[in-house]
């Protein structure tokens, strides 16, 4: 079940994020930012795609999307820390 997320990206991310929504789902903030309005399922390739956005991505909310977001971090950092 689709849903939307707000997510906050760096302008140097904006066209792929543009692959998944249309403009007017983006909302600046700021001189290099924007928040968006994303669609989003909860399924490992959506998550997937948050995290190809790498530094430039920030899930804001829904707060158990954002949580779920942090955990998969801390994993991609245990395995680079051992």
């Amino acid at each position: 079940m689709q849903t939307e997320i707000k997510i906050r990206i760096h302008k140097s991310v904006l066209d792929r994020v543009l692959e998944f929504c249309t403009y007017d789902h983006f909302f600046p903030d700021g001189d290099e930012h924007y928040i968006v309005n994303f669609p989003f399922i909860e399924n490992e390739y959506y998550y997937d795609i948050l995290l190809s956005f790498g530094d430039k991505c920030e899930c804001l909310e829904p707060l158990h999307i954002r949580a779920k977001m942090k955990q998969k971090l801390y994993n991609i950092a245990a395995i680079y820390n051992n």
